[in-house]
């Protein structure tokens, strides 16, 4: 299989097991916003969203590390080294913040105090366990673990809200019971308790595992800086219902995060296995020139059906949501493009680099927020991110063309970044009728423009794909 067919096959793979999973989240929207004040629904985001923050200081990383070293193991001995000693770091760190948790949440009288505390846990070895199922290329469990995940959250979350009506616990206590059962499966499915071998733990293999993955704490804090930061802003500075409203918003941006993950989860193992191979740079600059256009086209897609949506499902307090989210798209679109060019640092192990460019990315966040967020409350964030992701693409195409030979296909941009002018305007002015027309349009504009990645799928369906 070349590296063209075994992107797409590891793609579709994902595609089948996240995209169908994180996309329940999204089409329980108005269940959330019907059954959440946007005050509760807020409070119980500001929790879930300070999770990136604290884990990597606790977990150091360990949950990228053992994925990367795994990747590239070639026997069962070198396999078992790499997660027994990532496993031993992980439970450390894990203990330690279970140690400092409780004295500080009890005195800081903080709501959700024991709920949060067994949030954190079930979430991280879920997420744990499936970064060790991915780097044994055990991609089809990965997959399918998201998905079970996504349904064990899905129907407690209907029951919990819609039946006993416990509010925003039911977003925690569903989130655990779905950490919960995708941790068990995925232990018995892939026997994970064979690669434990408590006399491979060595103080080198430690050291190795956090030189990789401790520069990524700051990262990860930075990277938490630049996408949540303003949401701690703007309910300081204005109220918890704005916030609410915010977290409405970022459900559609997120979209493009979302279907983009599918494609970066396969490309980043393609990256890391074909990283010493002679047209490696050819093989990275066709990938970057077709995955701009797609992102940008893409999101030039998806602003009308979006816009359709949020008119038709969407009121009350946050019927207004749809207004800020062209500003967090285009963002989410940088944002995508940079971790693309990220998959570079991880292959060459170079994570200092990422760190760089990420904090330079952070502290123009930073400086946005706090003049932005104060004096337009929503629109501040938006621009604030907008800005700092633009900056961090920027920065990292200068410094990956230090590490390969770099080449973006301008040209092959141009009709793509028209087309997403063209859509800006429709968004703003047209009315919900002409917005369907521009919808059906724009998929049309979007299936020609990547004409090339779709004529690739459909031969790649009609070799491998038998009815």
């Amino acid at each position: 299989m070349d590296r063209n067919d075994r992107v797409i096959k590891t793609t579709i793979i994902y595609f089948m097991g996240n995209f169908a999973s994180k996309i329940l989240g999204f089409i329980l929207l108005p269940i959330y916003t019907a059954y959440l004040s946007s005050a509760d629904y807020g409070t119980v985001d500001i929790l879930m969203s300070a999770l990136p923050l604290i884990a990597p200081i606790f977990t150091m990383q360990v949950t990228e590390s053992v994925f990367r070293f795994l990747m590239t193991d070639e026997t069962r001995d070198d396999r078992s080294k790499t997660f027994t000693n990532a496993l031993a770091v992980f439970v450390f760190g894990l203990s330690v913040f279970a140690i400092l948790y409780f004295p500080i949440g009890i005195f800081l009288k903080f709501q959700y105090v024991f709920l949060f505390f067994v949030y954190f846990l079930a979430t991280y070895l879920g997420i744990f366990l499936q970064q060790v199922v991915r780097g044994l290329h055990r991609t089809v469990e990965y997959a399918l673990s998201d998905f079970i995940f996504a349904a064990v959250n899905a129907i407690l979350n209907i029951f919990l809200l819609i039946g006993p009506g416990l509010g925003g616990e039911s977003l925690l206590i569903s989130s655990i019971a779905g950490s919960l059962v995708i941790s068990i499966l995925m232990a018995l499915r892939t026997k994970i308790w064979q690669y434990i071998d408590l006399k491979k733990i060595s103080k080198e293999e430690i050291k190795k595992q956090l030189k990789f993955g401790l520069p990524l704490i700051p990262t990860q804090i930075a990277w938490w800086v630049i996408g949540l930061l303003g949401k701690y802003i703007l309910i300081s500075f204005h109220d918890a219902s704005d916030n609410g409203i915010l977290a409405v918003t970022y459900k559609f941006p997120n979209l493009i995060i979302l279907i983009n993950s599918i494609f970066l989860k396969a490309w980043i193992e393609n990256v890391i296995t074909e990283f010493e191979a002679e047209d490696r740079d050819e093989f990275f600059n066709r990938g970057l020139t077709s995955f701009t256009v797609f992102t940008v086209s893409m999101t030039a897609c998806l602003l009308p059906a979006i816009k359709i949506y949020n008119l038709l499902t969407i009121g009350g307090e946050y019927k207004d949501a749809w207004i800020f989210v062209p500003l967090l798209m285009i963002g989410s679109s940088f944002n995508s493009l940079a971790t693309f060019l990220g998959a570079v640092y991880t292959a060459s192990m170079k994570t200092k680099i990422a760190l760089i460019t990420t904090m330079i990315s952070a502290l123009c966040n930073v400086v946005l927020s706090f003049v932005l967020i104060p004096l337009f409350s929503i629109w501040g964030v938006a621009l604030s991110n907008m800005i700092s992701f633009a900056v961090l693409y920027f920065i990292r195409i200068k410094s990956v063309g230090n590490i390969i030979n770099l080449k973006i296909d301008f040209p092959k941009l141009i009709p793509s970044l028209l087309l997403l002018m063209i859509t800006l305007f429709v968004y703003y002015t047209l009315n919900i009728y002409w917005q369907i027309v521009a919808a059906g349009i724009l998929v049309l504009f979007t299936l020609y423009l990547n004409r090339n990645l779709v004529l690739h799928l459909w031969n790649y369906a009609r070799k491998n794909i038998k009815f």
